[in-house]
Parts: structure tokens; sequence; C-alpha cells
């Protein structure tokens, strides 16, 4: 079957052929008229050429510019650019049916160009609608992330809550343990102090049912028994009256008379009944070294006195055939007083030294024996007088025995005096 293409070109070829046959059949008529064959020569060339190039142009309107077409066209969409057309209009069967191989080229790569069309538009369509449902998931995703990020933070916060309560409970619980040995050791303090002070109320009061027994049985003096009662009396009610003062002081009812006194005044009241004290072993005797005898102290000198006769007690208590002394250093500047009290005994027990001021710490030893109130209620009188009192043992400076140290505030009107008569 020939192609339409074919049968164009074989007709132009034939009514180029058909004209030329025409001219050579029409010439012998014009030569017999008179016209010469070089005269018809240009006639005949110029019909031939015309009909040559209307040939030529009918083929290049039907396969030239389709070709043009469709070779620009693929360059298009061989840069990727399928917006360029190489036909317009409708492309249908029977148009595809009727056209020649060339345009049906044409119109089979424009249905193409259309499909890559329609197909990369669905692709693009495609595309953003995966791109919305990807953003919607990573949407979903960041929100979910801030979920977890807000659960986490939740936990860590519960975390640290929950080691802020373990820490808590077990600063609680050490504090509980503490405050159990405390309580246990108050326990124990307190039953000693019971059997101490039974011991030492009951102490005084054998002697004076035995001395009245003695003297209505006419074995002692009516005198011998009456001293013996007043001694023992005067034990007894010094244990009454530290229980007693003990009680105040917790209670804050123990009040003070608070005057100026003059420091040696009241070192010679505290050592007037007792320079030569006797012990159970000896004699101790007590000496006063006093720097400034202008020294003027503001308190209560009764318990000032029962402050220092807690100390000198408890210093005659447990030094044997030895001197006590009493000696003062002055500080005019800084306006306070030290006053020690300086024993040559056996010193203070290492296990009750960091203890020795709280209540019924004592240390029994054979034959002696305290309530373990006197040096809690001494300091109590000391701070109250806005001073302070401390003890160690004398063993660092190579001696023996122990040191009371008092410091006082000095009465300041006193001191400019002093200093202004100088």
């Amino acid at each position: 079957m020939v192609t339409k293409i074919i049968t164009q070109i074989v007709v132009s070829f034939t009514i180029i052929a058909l004209t030329f046959a025409a001219t050579i059949y029409v010439l012998p008529s014009f030569i017999e008229l008179g016209t010469s064959a070089g005269e018809l020569l240009p006639i005949i060339m110029i019909i031939t050429v015309g009909a040559a190039a209307a040939t030529g142009l009918m083929l290049a309107r039907t396969v030239l510019l389709p070709l043009r077409k469709l070779a620009e066209g693929s360059k298009q969409v061989a840069r990727g650019n399928f917006r360029s057309e190489f036909h317009r209009g409708v492309i249908n069967k029977s148009r595809l049916k009727n056209a020649d191989e060339i345009s049906r080229t044409v119109l089979t790569f424009e249905m193409m160009r259309r499909k890559i069309l329609e197909l990369e538009k669905n692709l693009d369509n495609s595309i953003k609608s995966k791109h919305l449902d990807v953003q919607q998931i990573n949407d979903q995703l960041i929100q979910k992330e801030m979920v977890l990020q807000r659960a986490n933070a939740k936990l860590v916060g519960q975390r640290e809550e929950l080691q802020r309560i373990n820490d808590e409970l077990s600063s609680k619980n050490m504090e509980l343990s503490q405050s159990n040995e405390k309580l246990q050791k108050l326990d124990k303090m307190k039953t000693d102090f019971i059997l101490i002070a039974a011991h030492e109320l009951r102490t005084p009061i054998q002697p004076i049912v035995g001395s009245v027994q003695l003297a209505e049985k006419g074995m002692i003096s009516s005198e011998e028994a009456w001293k013996s009662i007043v001694v023992e009396s005067k034990r007894l009610s010094r244990v009454a009256n530290y229980i007693l003062d003990v009680g105040k002081i917790e209670s804050g009812t123990f009040t003070y008379d608070m005057k100026p006194i003059g420091l040696r005044q009241l070192l010679e009241s505290v050592t007037s009944a007792s320079s030569k004290l006797a012990s159970e072993d000896g004699v101790i005797t007590i000496n006063k070294e006093v720097d400034n005898d202008e020294v003027m102290i503001v308190g209560d000198k009764e318990r000032l006195l029962e402050a220092f006769g807690n100390l000198i007690s408890n210093s005659v208590r447990f030094a044997k055939n030895g001197t006590i002394t009493i000696r003062t250093r002055s500080n005019l500047e800084q306006l306070l007083v030290e006053i020690k009290i300086i024993d040559d005994g056996p010193g203070i027990p290492q296990e009750i030294l960091p203890l020795l001021f709280s209540k019924f710490v004592t240390k029994t030893q054979e034959n002696e024996r305290g309530t373990g109130l006197g040096l809690f209620i001494t300091k109590s009188i000391i701070e109250a007088h806005s001073g302070s009192i401390k003890a160690e043992n004398n063993t660092a400076s190579g001696g023996k025995g122990a040191t009371f140290t008092i410091s006082l505030p000095i009465q300041p009107q006193r001191i400019t005096s002093t200093l202004a008569s100088t």
C-alpha cells in the first residue's frame, strides 16, 4: 500500500511531467506559426520551473513543516520542557486516521506530550498530597515528641522530688537516730541522776537519824549530835537547792538582781569562809591573784557566789592535799576580765569533758559522788551575766589538774574613770 506522502510526491512529479509533455506537444504548433524554438525555450523553462516550484511548496507544506515542528518539539522535550505544543486543537481517532505518516507522528508526539503533562500534573498532585500527609505525620510526631518531652520532664521532676523526699527521709532518719541516741543518753543520765540524787539525799539523812539515836542512848553528847545534824542538813539543803534551781532555769523563773560589784570583793566573799577547806584526805589551800583591784562587774552577787562556790567545791572534791588558785586577767580595751580557777588534782576524765556543763553529767569514783547539776547551774548563771565558761585539763602545759576559765564583761564607767585618773 502506497503511503500518502509517496502518493503526493508521485502526483507532483506526474504534474511536472504532464506539464513538460504538454509544452512539447504544443511546441510544433508554435513553430508552424513562425515562432522559432529559441523564442519558445524560455517560455517552456518558466512553465516547467513554475510547476516544479508549486510542487516543492506543496511538498514543503506536507513534509518539511511537520518535520521542523517535530524536531523543535523534540529539543524542548529533551530539555524537560513539556509545555511547548506541537499541535493545537483536538486530536481524535478520525483525525489520526486521515493524517499522513508525518502528521500522524506529530499528532502522536503531541498526544504523548499531553499525556506526560497530565501524568506530571497527577504526579505533582500526588506528591503534594503525599507532602501534606508527610507534613501531617511530621506535625503529629512533633506533638508526640512534645508530649514525650513533657512526660520526660515530669518524670525528671518526679525523680528529683523522690530524691529530695528520700534525702529528707534519710536526714530525718538520721535526726531520729541521733535524737534516739540523745534520748537514750538522757534516759540513762536521768536514771543515773535519780540514783545519785537518791544516794545524795539518803547520805545526809542516815547520819542525822544515827546521831539522834546515839544521843538518845547516851552514846554521844547532844552537842556532838547537833553538830552532825547541822552539817548533814546543809548537805541535804544543797542537793534540794540544786534540783530546785535546775527546775527554775528550765522554766525561765530563775531571777537575778543585777548590781555593780567589785571583782576583788566578790572573790574575797568566795574564799573568806574557805581559805582552807578540809577534804577527806587533807587540807586544800586557796590562793588569789587579782591583777586589778579597780575592776567592777554588773551581776547578782548571790548567784555569782553560788556559781564560783560550785566550781571551788568541784575542785576541792578532786584536789588531794593540793592548792587551788584563783587568778584574774583584765583586758581594759575589750572590757573583759578572765577568772581562772586552777587545781592540781587528777583532771577531768576525757569521756565527760565535752559534756561537762550538761545536766546529770558526773563521774563516780571511789568515795566521790555528785549530782551532775552544779556545773550546769554554774554555766547558766555565767551566761545570764553575758559571760562564758570553759574547762580544760592542764596536761597541755605540762601540769596536772584542771582549769575553769570564766569571762565576764567589765563595767565601762568604772574603767573610764580609772583611766582618767591615771
